[in-house]
């Protein structure tokens, strides 16, 4: 299952990149415009900068979370105009912020609070760093989960959370390979400019992944008498992907380039 969401994710990426390239232009210039407007990220250990930061990715997390109904189109094999987007950063402006604050202060609380318990040098000050280091890390895998839960189940805030700590413990390895696979992404932004696949890639890689893996649940919910976890974890995936593969289907490098002269 996993090479074939790759492959899918490539291909939905490849077939709207001039529309997610606009958006992570919009994104990259408000996170340019906040950098050098706050200093946000050079001042996170006082409080005003603190504060910055919190803000910067609240503000960060609306345009994010505002391409999250054209990922999940792009998923579902659909398409929305780019115009919509900007009707979504109304619609994501409560959610968004919130989800942000709450992983700037995630990540502002790890920047500020190892380092600070290591200078302890003491067993208490590196067993608290330790917990503070895995509780991110477990909190981060989990949250990647937010926006594509939001979008593709439409559930509200505080169900969104809950979905998104479910589906980590419930799929821990899977839930580490996205986010491996959209951690190597960022070296590869970085050499395109930040222009793609930036944000909105890693978001269509997260919102495909759990699109794909929500048909687990589907068939779970039709053999109710798979109750042990062993059983549970036998899932006929080809079967289940059989449709999507045939719509995906395979493309040779010169479709790929050229489209319309397949």
């Amino acid at each position: 299952m996993f090479l074939f969401y790759l492959k899918k994710n490539f291909y939905d990426g490849w077939d709207n990149v001039g529309q997610m390239v606009a958006v992570n232009l919009i994104i990259l210039l408000y996170s340019t415009a906040a950098f050098f407007a706050t200093g946000a990220l050079n001042n996170i250990n006082t409080g005003l900068g603190f504060i910055a930061f919190v803000i910067f990715c609240g503000g960060f997390s609306i345009l994010v979370m505002s391409y999250g109904e054209h990922a999940a189109s792009i998923a579902n094999y659909e398409t929305r105009p780019l115009r919509e987007y900007f009707g979504q950063i109304k619609d994501c402006a409560k959610d968004g912020f919130l989800f942000g604050v709450i992983c700037g202060v995630l990540i502002a609380a790890c920047f500020i609070g190892i380092p600070g318990y290591l200078s302890f040098n003491s067993m208490l000050g590196f067993f608290l760093a330790v917990i503070l280091f895995w509780t991110g890390v477990i909190a981060l895998l989990a949250l990647q989960w937010f926006i594509p839960i939001r979008s593709l189940m439409h559930n509200d805030f505080k169900k969104c959370l809950k979905k998104c700590f479910i589906i980590f413990f419930d799929n821990t390895f899977f839930s580490i390979l996205v986010a491996f696979y959209t951690f190597i992404m960022f070296p590869l932004s970085i050499f395109l400019f930040l222009l793609i696949p930036s944000a909105t890639g890693s978001l269509l890689a997260h919102t495909n992944a759990l699109r794909l893996r929500l048909y687990k649940y589907d068939y779970l919910e039709q053999h109710p008498e798979l109750k042990t976890r062993a059983e549970q974890k036998d899932i006929p995936w080809d079967e289940l992907i059989r449709e999507d593969k045939e719509s995906t289907g395979t493309r040779s490098l010169r479709s790929l380039i050229f489209p319309w002269k397949e």
